[in-house]
C-alpha cells in the first residue's frame, strides 16, 4: 500500500515503539494537520426531510443518533457506499474494520463477536454495524447467537433490495465483453416479494424494526434501536435505501 514511511516489522513490535515515541513528546505526537472538511476527507452529509432514503440520508441521520446515545458506539463493520463525510473516528475502538479476508456474509457474525467481546470488558460501547441486505441474509443465522447469549448489539440494514456489489461487477463486465448492460440485475434482485428483513431477525429471538422507507420516520427508528441496545437488547433495523453501492 502507498505510505511515506513503509516498516518492514510485525506490529506487535512496531506499535508500542510508535506509543512510545508519542508519549516521550517525539515528531511522532505532532498534531496531524487540520485539512478542513468533515475527518473522512468529504463533504458532511446532510438528511433531507421526507422521501425515499439514500446512503446520505442513512448516514446523517445515523450520525445524528450515535452522538445522542447513551454510550459511544464502535462500529463493527459500514458498507461500501457509506459516505466519506461521515467518517470521522477519533479512538481504536471506533471503528473495527472488515473481515480482511473476503469473506462475504460475515459481517452477522462479526458483529455478534464484537458485542460478546465488548461486553466482556464491561460492556462501556455499543456494538453497532450498518451493513448491506445481500450481506446480511448469506449470515443472518448467526444472529440467533445473540438472542441465545443475550448480546446487545445494533445491526441496520442498508436495504436496497439487491446484491448491488455485484450489479456493478456485471456492468463492468458487461462493457468490457459487449455484453447487454440492461441484464446486470439478472439474478441480483432480492426483490419480488421483498423480504421481511426484520421479520427474520424477529424469528431468531432478536428486536425487529422496519421496513423503513421514508426519511421522516428513519430518526425515530434509528432512536429506537440505540435505545433498546442501551437496554441489553439485540437489534436489527431495515432501512429501504434507494439502489446504489451497499
Amino acid at each position: 500500500a502507498p505510505a511515506d514511511i513503509t516498516l518492514f516489522t510485525h506490529p506487535d513490535i512496531a506499535v508500542p515503539a510508535l506509543l512510545a515515541e508519542i508519549e516521550s513528546g517525539g515528531p511522532a505526537s505532532s498534531a496531524w494537520p487540520d485539512t478542513g472538511g468533515a475527518p473522512g476527507g468529504g463533504v458532511p452529509p446532510v438528511a433531507k426531510q421526507a422521501g425515499p432514503i439514500s446512503m446520505d440520508d442513512l448516514a446523517a441521520c445515523f450520525n445524528a443518533a450515535a452522538d445522542d446515545a447513551d454510550k459511544p458506539v464502535t462500529l463493527t463493520r459500514l458498507p461500501f457506499g457509506w459516505p466519506s463525510g461521515a467518517i470521522g473516528f477519533e479512538g481504536p475502538l471506533d471503528y473495527l474494520g472488515r473481515d480482511g479476508g473476503a469473506g462475504v456474509g460475515s459481517a452477522p457474525g462479526m458483529t455478534v463477536g464484537a458485542a460478546l467481546a465488548i461486553r466482556e470488558r464491561g460492556g462501556e460501547r455499543l456494538p453497532v454495524t450498518v451493513t448491506g441486505d445481500g450481506e446480511y441474509i448469506m449470515g443472518l443465522t448467526a444472529l440467533w447467537t445473540a438472542a441465545r447469549y443475550r448480546l446487545p448489539m445494533l445491526l441496520v440494514v442498508a436495504d436496497n433490495h439487491s446484491f448491488y456489489n455485484d450489479v456493478e461487477h456485471q456492468e463492468r463486465m458487461a462493457k468490457a465483453r459487449n455484453r447487454p448492460v440492461e441484464n446486470k440485475f439478472i439474478g441480483m434482485e432480492i426483490d419480488g416479494p421483498a423480504m421481511n428483513l426484520a421479520g427474520l431477525a424477529r424469528d431468531q429471538g432478536l428486536e425487529g424494526i422496519g421496513p423503513i422507507e421514508d426519511v421522516k420516520d428513519l430518526p425515530a427508528a434509528l432512536a429506537e434501536g440505540f435505545k433498546a441496545v442501551a437496554e441489553g437488547k439485540a437489534v436489527v433495523i431495515d432501512v429501504v435505501v434507494v439502489p446504489g453501492r451497499e
